[in-house]
């Protein structure tokens, strides 16, 4: 038998493997990740200062800056993951006091800490706001979806909606963390896999999915597993989820794997499916198999998701419908830029044609370093959060100013 053949006959009995154990209903994935194709990959350039922008400081003194949020009289609400929401109005300037202090609960280490947020859609008219955060017991770290009433321009009453959810002990990784109400008026919640990839494969375990909770925090009737929140699930660490305005269909980004089977990267864009499995342990990259949503893009080398957003503003018009994906990474090579995805095929709306990394120079010069936090200002601006005292900056000009928002606006 030749190399190629005996290749073949190995994948083969990998993937039917695979989706055996899928289909039994086990809870552990198995032995080896299935190394799927890499979809393909449209035409990548690089614009360390994109023609006809310009990019000034709104805000800085912040930590960690992981979400961001406007209300609807301008101002803006920021977490910084150490365990603060902050005000920031609309001209950048900061209250000196945090709306939400929980420093003194808030388990702040690796991809751990206070992260999602969301306003509820009537704000303020309901006065309900949802974080995200972990926290430490003597069990170890869990993470947990609160809603918090504001009292007096301030955070009051908490109102934990669900508890004890996945987080890593040692290192604090994989919690995932977006929060963000859906056209439907539901509340979606991205969760990570606490670096336990079988957790993704198990629908009795809310971790590696995302989830879809009504504003009380209860399972809609509608959802797809009865009584379970699990919305969609084969996820590994997924961040920023967002709805595309031509086809309402739900994109996010999901970190790929950091060593598990000798596996990088792989970091991936996901159309996510309601009652789907999106490949997360089974397989990395686009195996095509029927039981499995494959992904639309796939980065070798790695390219970690921090958030991402399609722009509707009406500032900025040529960005209208293009998605917008921040970018973090150790290192500014391939990374450490904001990603501008274009879909310009009428006949396949969510096929990208194009991308365009922003703020790099593709020769490991990275201008703003990592990028997090992505959000449309009232005024049609692209605001962006810093990500670079985290602890995994690498870059020592960049971990010595503290992390900041960057408004993004036309040149003229």
């Amino acid at each position: 038998m030749n190399t190629s053949r005996r290749i073949r006959l190995i994948a083969s009995t990998m993937l039917l493997g695979a989706v055996a154990l899928a289909n039994s209903g086990t809870l552990l994935a198995q032995n080896e990740i299935i190394r799927g194709a890499i979809p393909p990959m449209p035409e990548i350039t690089y614009h360390p200062s994109p023609a006809g922008y310009k990019v000034e400081e709104f805000a800085s003194n912040l930590q960690v800056v992981w979400t961001i949020r406007f209300l609807p009289d301008g101002r803006m609400y920021v977490t910084e993951r150490p365990g603060r929401v902050r005000i920031i109005a609309a001209d950048g300037t900061m209250d000196a006091e945090p709306w939400l202090s929980i420093e003194d609960k808030v388990f702040f280490q690796g991809e751990s800490g206070l992260t999602g947020l969301a306003l509820h859609p009537r704000y303020p008219e309901v006065p309900w706001v949802y974080v995200m955060y972990t926290y430490l017991t003597e069990a170890g770290p869990f993470n947990r979806i609160s809603r918090f009433t504001e009292t007096d321009g301030r955070a009051g009453e908490e109102t934990i909606l669900h508890d004890g959810l996945a987080a890593q002990a040692r290192g604090g990784s994989h919690s995932g963390g977006t929060l963000q109400f859906g056209p439907d008026g539901m509340l979606y919640v991205a969760t990570g896999d606490a670096f336990e990839r079988q957790r993704s494969n198990d629908l009795n375990d809310l971790s590696g999915a995302v989830l879809r909770i009504d504003e009380n925090g209860k399972v809609p009737a509608d959802n797809p597993w009865p009584n379970n929140p699990i919305w969609a699930h084969g996820m590994r660490n997924p961040h920023g989820l967002t709805w595309q305005p031509s086809t309402g269909r739900i994109f996010t980004g999901d970190h790929g794997p950091t060593g598990e089977d000798q596996l990088m990267s792989h970091d991936r864009i996901v159309i996510l499916e309601g009652g789907r499995h999106h490949g997360w342990p089974i397989m990395v990259g686009a195996a095509g198999l029927p039981d499995y949503v494959d992904p639309i893009l796939t980065f070798v080398p790695s390219s970690p998701p921090g958030d991402a957003m399609f722009y509707t503003g009406d500032l900025m018009p040529e960005l209208k419908n293009d998605l917008f994906v921040s970018v973090l990474g150790f290192q500014p090579i391939e990374r450490q830029n904001l990603m501008r995805i274009r879909f310009e095929d009428p006949a396949d709306p969510s096929r990208p044609t194009a991308i365009e990394r922003w703020f790099n120079d593709e020769q490991g010069n990275s201008v703003y370093g990592r990028l997090r936090a992505l959000a449309i200002g009232p005024d049609g601006a692209i605001y962006v959060g810093t990500s670079n005292h985290d602890g995994r900056q690498m870059t020592a000009s960049q971990r010595e100013q503290p992390d900041r928002i960057l408004r993004i606006s036309p040149a003229q």
